[in-house]
């Protein structure tokens, strides 16, 4: 009885130490509150303390690449901020070392709690089943189309809460210089050679093709998607290390096809010393006709004081002969997170804001550079080339090598050999065979 008396009078004076302590303090914000808990274990009293934090304690930590941050991701995150109290730490890397410093923070149990990744395939580079939390179960998958449930799954799970969207490669064409010389839209390989002649003949340059860009060379291999068009199940055994690119004719034919337009003369006398950065000025002063790439880019030419973006419109890529299917790059970058983070509960309140309508409305707003909504709710402003094309197309599309083929970009020569190729110095089969080596080794280090 005697001991009973005692466990109370101490737990009364607990309470009463704590709320005296409280009544002291003179501070206006929110505290951290100590809680103490008495336990009682036979005659004896255990005290225990634990610390109860609240949402202005929390910040969330985003890694990204300096440039797959824009304004509109700071202003949704301040915006998160003011409504959740959760703080978002955006936290931009060197592009060059952004792969890098991630996966070395990963790694060492530092890793930020959410981190971006390119989606796709791509997800691989990212260690995907080692450190991204399954985002399978929440609310805003359900609005994910099924290409993008694809795009942002690794390994049968779904990882990545994702925006960007997908955007096309396709030959972008100036639809008032065609008319005024009476040009047919192309429709095949050999209707493009003949556009082309004729615009030659007008005194203007077919292609702008930024020869001099490594990076370009090897991006203008997003348009083969004859390898799978054209002979279906292709990627499906390049996958598998069944086949490889240089035993795919078709892969052959549109580097060689590439190589012809070259040779012609449709890409200009000094298309491999053209950088990318001059590109939207010589298409805005008419110099240039076409210009094979994404879509977004007539907003570049029409900001270098060319004609209304509006005047130019798209066919799928020339190379592939096949006029039919409309390549695609994946969905850009993918937010994902970190499932060794401190703040797994508030990252997913933070995707669960981006992904409210209102919210991912405003977020489109602000990004006139992407083509489609990846969550439905929302609408993208799509330049008039993209809708132009996907209803030539009716609506058919395939994934690009790139986003579709495991170890595609396992090549790093592989945007050098394309331009010896332009030099005369590899062959097609040649270009092909270095990237199936660079594969190769690549298959044999996972088995």
């Amino acid at each position: 009885m005697k001991n009973k008396m005692v466990k109370k009078c101490l737990s009364v004076i607990l309470v009463v130490t704590m709320i005296g302590s409280m009544a002291g303090c003179g501070k206006t914000e929110k505290p951290v509150t100590e809680t103490k808990a008495v336990t009682e274990v036979g005659d004896a009293t255990e005290v225990s303390t634990g610390t109860e934090t609240t949402n202005e304690d929390i910040t969330i930590t985003v890694a990204a690449s300096a440039s797959w941050i824009r304004e509109i991701d700071r202003e949704l995150a301040d915006k998160f901020t003011q409504e959740t109290g959760i703080k978002v730490d955006l936290q931009a890397n060197p592009d060059d070392q952004y792969e890098n410093v991630l996966m070395t923070r990963l790694a060492s149990g530092e890793g930020p709690d959410i981190y971006m990744g390119e989606a796709g395939l791509a997800l691989q580079r990212f260690q995907t089943d080692k450190y991204a939390l399954d985002l399978s179960d929440e609310e805003w998958v359900t609005r994910y189309p099924e290409w993008m449930m694809d795009q942002a799954s690794y390994n049968g799970k779904l990882v990545g809460f994702t925006t960007w969207g997908r955007d096309f490669r396709a030959m972008i064409y100036n639809s008032a210089i065609f008319e005024e010389h009476n040009i047919a839209v192309p429709t095949d390989y050999k209707t493009f050679t003949e556009a082309c002649d004729a615009l030659l003949a007008a005194g203007i340059t077919p292609v702008y093709f930024p020869g001099k860009e490594e990076w370009y060379c090897v991006q203008a291999f997003d348009g083969a998607i004859n390898i799978e068009t054209k002979a279906p199940g292709t990627f499906e055994k390049l996958n598998n290390n069944e086949t490889t690119f240089g035993e795919s004719e078709e892969a052959v034919k549109f580097l060689t096809n590439i190589k012809d337009s070259a040779e012609k003369g449709y890409f200009g006398e000094n298309y491999l010393s053209n950088t990318f950065d001059q590109g939207a000025t010589l298409m805005a002063n008419g110099e240039c006709a076409m210009w094979f790439g994404w879509a977004t880019y007539v907003n570049d030419i029409e900001g270098a004081g060319g004609p209304s973006a509006d005047t130019y419109l798209a066919f799928p890529c020339p190379y592939t002969d096949d006029f039919s299917t409309l390549s695609m790059t994946g969905a850009g970058m993918t937010r994902m997170i970190n499932m060794d983070g401190k703040n797994i509960d508030a990252c997913k309140e933070y995707f669960d804001f981006l992904a409210e309508e209102g919210n991912l409305q405003t977020y489109y707003d602000g990004r006139t550079d992407l083509l489609e909504s990846t969550l439905e709710g929302a609408t993208a402003k799509a330049p008039k080339d993209f809708t132009a094309v996907m209803e030539m197309v009716g609506d058919k599309t395939q994934a690009s090598p790139a986003q579709a083929v495991l170890y595609a970009s396992a090549d790093g020569s592989f945007g050098k050999n394309i331009q010896s190729m332009f030099f005369g110095q590899m062959t097609p089969e040649q270009v092909l065979d270095s990237l199936d080596a660079a594969r190769q080794k690549i298959f044999e280090a996972v088995e």
